[in-house]
């Protein structure tokens, strides 16, 4: 037994039994203390604030409640947040319902009924639909924007007399153009040292959004889309204007030229025609070609993420074409894999370097791609040209910004803020 300094002055009986007691003490305090230090790194999930040295436990014992904390569970930790914390609010969610109560504001100055929330602008501080009836029983969009967004608006509607009708049809029916101050609506400031905003207010006709095909169509080449890919494929015009394109191009000339030096060394600027004829004619062939994601059975569908990984899909159906019509030229030359591959290379390139049906930025030199020219985009790509070549300045033209006359189905321009006067239009011509 070993004895404590404490209680060396007890006789030999009495020291060992208290020298028992005072160490069954000590074990019993440390294992309170080792518990407590557990209990302590282990937060409960109670959802009350943590208090005095017991922070992560979410409660504190009985007695402990204002207790400093305890040294060894500050370690390594910052200081809490305070429980009542102001957190400011976000000036977005701030802006939006400061709108929301302009509209019904404006709404109401206008004789406007049930003015419902519809969308809103991608951009923070963007512009704001809603859904109304108007005075005489007609459902109408209010548009709440920022204020330098009247005048795209203001000069479209100046202008639309004298553009041929075939291009006014992609403008929408503007009903009215104002703004906050004219309809004497003051903005409700969140804050007394808040700014003062004159928002502008565009009433106009209902519109649709683009069906889904259509969407595609416009924001999606054809590498980049199943859909695009299978109508790029079928549309027997577009497929045969995109070849004769492609064979036109230097690049497959010389290596038309090149496969003749060895086919046919005797050959004359007919020869290349036909071998150029040949090509394309088997290249039509592709729109017969099933595409797998059109397979029937859901297993051997292929979800494609990537252009190339379609384009892949595609290209051993592109050089056994290719192969069939050079060999028509001369079967006794075997050795023509090469210029089978360059020219399946190019072919593949060239569908994967489409850009876009319509561009976003017309009058800035962004380029039509090759599904501009299917049926249900070639009216609003001529009326697009026409603007660009008018002195119009067409902008933002994204697919979100464009959508439907269900009456017509014609594509419209919702978004006329981005757009500018450049020159004086001419006299409207036949078009």
């Amino acid at each position: 037994m070993f004895l404590t300094p404490l209680h060396a002055h007890y006789n030999t009986a009495s020291c060992g039994l208290h020298g028992f007691i005072a160490i069954f003490n000590i074990m019993t305090l440390r294992n309170v203390i080792r518990s407590m230090l557990k209990e302590a790194e282990t937060p409960e999930r109670t959802g009350v604030a943590p208090r005095g040295g017991f922070e992560r436990t979410g409660v504190a014992p009985p007695g402990a409640e204002g207790t400093p904390p305890i040294p060894a569970l500050q370690s390594g930790r910052g200081p809490l947040p305070p429980a009542s914390a102001d957190i400011p609010p976000d000036p977005a969610v701030v802006y939006r319902d400061q709108v929301a109560r302009v509209a019904q504001k404006v709404g109401k100055a206008l004789g406007m009924m049930e003015i419902r929330y519809l969308a809103r602008s991608k951009r923070p501080y963007g512009a704001y639909a809603y859904s109304a009836i108007s005075p005489n029983y007609m459902n109408v969009i209010i548009k709440i924007s920022p204020e330098h967004e009247l005048a795209g608006y203001q000069k479209i509607e100046e202008i639309k007399q004298s553009l041929p009708a075939d291009v006014a049809k992609h403008f929408p029916h503007i009903y009215k153009i104002t703004n906050l101050k004219k309809l004497g609506i003051e903005w409700p400031k969140s804050d007394p040292t808040d700014n003062d905003r004159n928002l502008g207010v565009i009433v106009m006709e209902v519109l649709d959004e683009l069906p889904g095909p259509v969407y595609d169509l416009i924001k999606q080449p054809p590498a980049a889309d199943d859909f695009v890919l299978e109508v790029f494929l079928n549309d027997t015009v577009l497929l045969n204007d995109f070849i004769e394109k492609y064979l036109i191009t230097q690049q497959v000339h010389n290596v038309i030229e090149s496969f003749l030096d060895n086919a046919k060394p005797d050959y004359t600027v007919a020869d290349i025609e036909d071998v150029k004829t040949a090509i394309k004619d088997r290249l039509m062939l592709i729109r017969n070609f099933k595409y797998p994601r059109f397979e029937p059975s859901i297993l051997n569908r292929v979800d494609f993420r990537k252009p190339t990984q379609r384009i892949a899909a595609l290209k051993p159906q592109i050089k056994r074409l290719v192969h069939q019509a050079l060999k028509r030229f001369n079967p006794g030359i075997e050795m023509i894999d090469d210029t089978v591959t360059t020219l399946a290379n190019e072919f593949s390139d060239e569908i994967v370097n489409q850009d876009r049906a319509i561009p976003t930025e017309p009058s800035m030199g962004g380029r039509y791609g090759v599904m501009s020219g299917t049926n249900m985009l070639t009216s609003f790509k001529r009326a697009v040209k026409y603007m660009t070549n008018h002195g119009i300045f067409v902008s933002d033209l994204h697919a979100n910004n464009l959508m439907l006359r269900p009456e017509s189905m014609d594509i419209v321009i919702a978004d006329l803020g981005h757009f500018e006067q450049e020159s004086s239009l001419p006299p409207a011509p036949s078009f």
